[in-house]
């Protein structure tokens, strides 16, 4: 009100991570929603100075439907879905065309690949935010671009750890476990299932949508289907994974457990493997653990690692394999069991073909068997054997 005063006009208030306060206590639910109370109050101070406000406009990772903001401030507009505004944090392709296409063409000519391999590997990895339900077009990550773009090295590299991760989400991890869901592929959530409504029962596809690390894919008569963007959030969420799922897994030992693998070092895959099952949190040795949560652990172990494509469950014509893992230098077909043997497992992949389609891409492909004692819950054999 002074300010206004002072120069006569009203004023614009812009306010960025309104959200912050109240998500790096999330932690401590009593203290964040003591910050949250304050905040109240500060906004119904801006409401009650509404006349000395030409414009407002308030930014933030998270939506807290009830956050007091949005009672207190209730002549906002919520531009968060709105299609007119979806482009307007990212860069579209026409944007990348019109403003980089010099240093496109540049970073193209470094890793030698042609021009439009090049687009098709940028869109793969810094592509792929849907912010509205009632358009298609994606956007690309402002900030991974230019960091991408500056020092045009000759290959892409994640930078999202670095630069997005939400406090919110890795405070709301130090509470809770994340399921074994596949996240590239969470159907059926309404709009209203993607904000963050109660402090006290917060959800994960909600916590990971407001963090970046889920879009929108599809939407049918108001029903989401959520996604990962693109490969550079695909593998910090399974780093995510990785690490809250064992409690002990950090960036070195994936490392070296994916890099004695592309070696076909398995001794040493197979020693760390059995290492990383023994620290797993699964309760009692008497609780029943899914074959799928075993499948999970290797999953985010190995497409948490850039040099690995990998997919699970990998639907065949005689069925799907486990795991298929796949780097510039070979191929490598999972199947695990459970109360069963190691060659059992391998005894599966020959049987019903599951290596066959990979033949194709002229690398080596090994076959690995994994047998699990329900007993413990530890890896109790393993088996490898390449494709003749």
């Amino acid at each position: 009100t002074d300010l206004a005063k002072m120069r006569g006009k009203p004023v614009v208030i812009l306010i960025d991570e309104y959200d912050a306060p109240v998500g790096h206590a999330l932690a401590d639910i009593p203290l964040a929603t003591a910050i949250r109370g304050e905040l109240s109050d500060f906004y119904i101070q801006i409401k009650e100075c509404a006349s000395d406000v030409r414009f407002l406009m308030m930014t933030g990772v998270t939506r807290f439907t009830q956050l007091s903001v949005f009672s207190a401030l209730n002549n906002l507009n919520d531009l968060t879905m709105d299609a007119r505004y979806a482009t307007l944090l990212g860069y579209t392709e026409e944007e990348l065309d019109a403003n980089f296409d010099e240093h496109l063409r540049a970073h193209a000519q470094v890793m030698g690949l042609s021009y439009d391999a090049y687009r098709a590997q940028l869109r793969w990895w810094y592509n792929g935010y849907r912010f509205a339900p009632d358009t298609e077009t994606k956007v690309y990550n402002p900030v991974s671009i230019a960091k991408t773009l500056g020092p045009k090295r000759p290959h892409f590299a994640p930078t999202w750890s670095r630069t997005g991760r939400s406090s919110a989400l890795i405070n709301y991890l130090t509470m809770h476990d994340l399921d074994s869901r596949d996240y590239d592929n969470v159907r059926g959530v309404t709009e209203s299932a993607l904000d963050v409504c109660r402090l006290e029962a917060l959800s994960p596809v909600s916590m990971l949508y407001q963090g970046g690390y889920l879009t929108i894919k599809d939407c049918d008569e108001g029903l989401f289907t959520l996604g990962v963007p693109n490969e550079e959030v695909r593998l910090d969420l399974n780093s995510l994974l990785l690490q809250y799922a064992t409690k002990q897994a950090d960036d070195d030992y994936r490392d070296a457990t994916c890099f004695a693998l592309m070696e076909a070092d398995f001794d040493t895959f197979f020693a760390r493997l059995r290492a990383l099952y023994a620290h797993l949190p699964y309760g009692s040795t008497e609780a029943k653990v899914p074959e799928a949560a075993y499948q999970r652990i290797l999953y985010v172990l190995l497409a948490s690692w850039r040099f690995f494509r990998v997919t699970a469950e990998d639907r065949q014509a005689q069925g799907r394999a486990d795991l298929v893992a796949e780097s510039r230098r070979a191929v490598y077909v999972f199947e695990l069991k459970i109360k069963g043997t190691a060659q059992e497992a391998l005894a599966q992949i020959k049987d019903r073909g599951y290596a066959e389609p990979y033949r194709a891409t002229g690398k080596p492909i090994h076959l690995i068997g994994l047998a699990f004692d329900p007993s413990n819950h530890s890896l109790s054999e393993a088996l490898v054997e390449d494709l003749a």
